[in-house]
């Protein structure tokens, strides 16, 4: 099956070698891999304690692009998330399970999600991996929301969830020079462009229409509190 684009709608492949059961990778700079966690006692021995998703990805950057008078540019991302559909207490995912449904949890997600323009590297030739993660930076800010940056700079690196993301990614921090139409890639979601300001993040973030972790995160590393 393939996208009108021409690509396969299905694009995430079982990963090679004997090691690999239930692990998948992505050729776009994604995989996520099975593994077994394994506690190492003082006298030398292992014990196996549990199996979980580990998800590797490219090197990336995330892109807080802010004006002179710090708002700071946002866009839409269409994500498959959404409020927990029924309250079952601490036993959610087990009760999803026990009734079977899955499909009735998938029917209720999906939506609009605010976030700080980011991406993974794609560029095979550059070695110098700053000069990488900066090259994105200000790839990503013009394509899903049309922002001309500059002053760009690494300021730290945030992980979406340690238990579950081998990887940090890199938080750029860019000035807004100007602004253009958007120029987002085939397979991405892109919605509006938006310069927020502090108190306008404030307010959204208590009503719970701002949760997205990664943004949260670097806009703390640059300075900006909510």
């Amino acid at each position: 099956m393939q996208n009108p684009w021409g690509k396969p709608v299905v694009g995430w492949l079982p990963t090679a070698g004997p090691d690999g059961i239930g692990s998948l990778h992505n050729p776009m700079g994604f995989a996520c891999l099975r593994v077994m966690n394994v506690k190492n006692a003082e006298d030398g021995s292992s014990q196996a304690l549990y199996d979980q998703t580990l998800i590797i990805e490219n090197p990336g950057a995330i892109v807080i692009a802010t004006t002179e008078d710090r708002r700071i540019g946002l866009v839409q991302n269409f994500r498959m998330n959404g409020e927990r559909f029924f309250s079952a207490g601490s036993d959610y995912v087990r009760q999803l399970h026990a009734d079977n449904r899955w499909s009735e949890l998938l029917e209720t997600l999906g939506g609009w999600s605010w976030e700080a323009p980011r991406g993974l590297t794609t560029d095979p030739y550059e070695e110098d991996l700053e000069r990488f993660v900066l090259k994105t930076a200000k790839a990503e800010a013009l394509e899903e929301g049309g922002f001309i940056i500059g002053n760009t700079r690494i300021v730290g690196q945030v992980n979406a969830n340690t238990t579950f993301f081998a990887h940090p990614q890199w938080v750029v921090h860019a000035t807004i020079i100007a602004k253009e139409k958007a120029q987002p890639e085939d397979l991405e979601m892109i919605g509006k462009a938006k310069l927020f300001t502090v108190e306008e993040l404030r307010k959204l973030a208590k009503d719970g229409k701002f949760t997205d972790g990664l943004t949260l995160a670097g806009m703390a590393l640059c300075g900006i509190s909510l």
